[in-house]
């Protein structure tokens, strides 16, 4: 019986610049899928305590409960978020009038 050949070859197609490739896609998606971890390291939102003192709320009101108190010049992380006044500290439900901190040299708030 005559032999069929199909011009398909037994050599993989993953190797060389193919591989490179598909190794580049799945390095960018896990970059992409990552980025926020990452990216909130490099441009991390950091305020100054600029006031005497500053009481650190449960909610953004001047009435919430009080959960800490802050000094002159301490460096704390914060989010981007203002809401009524209040900028959202980090690590739970921390709030701080927004015009008692300043977003710290550097920081992107």
């Amino acid at each position: 019986m005559a032999k069929v050949k199909l011009g398909l070859s037994r050599k993989s197609l993953l190797t060389g610049w193919p591989l490179v490739g598909l190794i580049g896609v799945g390095l960018t998606a896990i970059a992409l899928g990552y980025g926020g971890a990452t990216g909130s390291l490099e441009n991390a939102c950091t305020v100054t305590v600029q006031a005497a003192e500053v009481t650190v709320r449960a909610a953004p009101s001047a009435t919430a409960q009080a959960v800490e108190t802050l000094r002159n010049g301490q460096e704390v992380p914060a989010e981007a978020i203002v809401d009524t006044g209040f900028r959202k500290l980090t690590g739970g439900e921390r709030w701080v009038p927004s015009d008692s901190v300043a977003a710290t040299a550097g920081s992107v708030c």
